[in-house]
């Protein structure tokens, strides 16, 4: 079904989502503490294959709200800022309007490495302080590696020093598995996580880092699962987005897992609640950015080429948190 705006809305895989969500028992997180967290996945839409300038919409990795300025940010794989306006109309996604889009400016003497296009992971500073015109964001580049502050418009602020090892671009198992996602944390600083663990880290254990030298480190979802966002909760908590294939050879689905940080263990060893045991028919995808819009609204986006046979999909989800 299209809109008058070519926005195509994905009734069938509602309808399939209904069917698993009856069928589908979430997991009981005891081991992560009080904070238990549900998933409930709402609605779905793509979006056209051109925005803002007639600039290719394409390759999404990186998502962040900014609710002062009301403005969905996105980042490409190809280094491009998108800004969208969305509205939300109790569970629905009623539009997503692509507003703004232009090359981030991130140049060879400027971030150390060299020049940096691949923008993985996103997020927003000030983006909900009660005043506008002050919104900065942080990138996360894969080909740097790399975390850059930069203006909305997509202007270079400064480069944010990395933590550790992870500068050190032959820590990274593969060229195109470093850093991948960034949030903010009130004690730690910002954090980060490459899509795979470091060469020096257990394949199968995933590893958060603050810039302040801290680190958490939890069980991937599958052996070989990616990391592919981490979002912060209202609780203090984290949202982690990792992409698995659920069989050989499968189609990439979206696991949502919640961190409860009180719950880890002294040497900051991590158990993850997984929010669904069986995936939403509307998570079978290669979604790689997430953002919170409120205290349990979130969009998670499918990362597309023109190439693909299906368009950019965003998904609106609900998590809920136990006190």
């Amino acid at each position: 079904m299209t809109n008058p705006n070519g926005v195509r809305r994905m009734s069938n895989r509602l309808a399939w989502s209904s069917l698993l969500l009856a069928s589908a028992a979430l997991t009981t997180p005891s081991a992560v503490g009080a904070g238990a967290a549900d998933l409930e996945v709402l609605d779905s839409m793509e979006i056209p294959a051109e925005g803002a300038n007639e600039t290719t919409i394409e390759e999404f990795s990186g998502l962040a709200w900014d609710e002062d300025e009301q403005l969905l940010y996105a980042v490409s794989d190809g280094g491009v800022l998108h800004h969208f306006r969305i509205r939300i109309d109790g569970t629905q996604i009623a539009e997503i309007q692509p507003v703004f889009s232009v090359p981030i400016a991130a140049t060879t003497s400027e971030v150390s490495g060299g020049s940096v296009t691949n923008a993985e992971g996103l997020t927003a500073l000030n983006e909900d302080n009660g005043k506008q015109s002050d919104t900065e964001l942080l990138i996360a580049f894969e080909d740097g590696p790399a975390i850059v502050r930069l203006t909305p418009q997509g202007k270079r602020i400064a480069e944010i020093p990395l933590p550790g090892p992870l500068a050190d671009e032959k820590q990274y198992s593969k060229k195109n598995s470093r850093l991948e996602a960034v949030a903010v944390d009130k004690r730690h600083g910002i954090l980060t996580a490459p899509e795979r663990p470091l060469v020096s880290q257990p394949e199968d254990r995933h590893m958060l880092y603050a810039v302040d030298g801290t680190t958490w480190s939890f069980g991937a979802f599958q052996p070989d699962s990616r990391l592919k966002a981490i979002e912060k909760l209202p609780d203090g908590n984290l949202l982690i987005l990792e992409r698995t294939r659920e069989e050989k050879g499968g189609a990439p689905t979206a696991r949502l897992r919640y961190l409860d940080f009180a719950a880890c263990s002294a040497k900051r060893e991590c158990h993850l609640a997984e929010l669904l045991a069986v995936p939403d028919a509307m998570l079978v995808n290669n979604f790689e950015g997430l953002a919170r819009l409120s205290d349990d609204l979130f969009l998670m986006v499918t990362d597309m080429t023109k190439k693909d046979a299906e368009p950019t999909t965003f998904v609106l989800f609900k998590v809920t948190v136990a006190p």
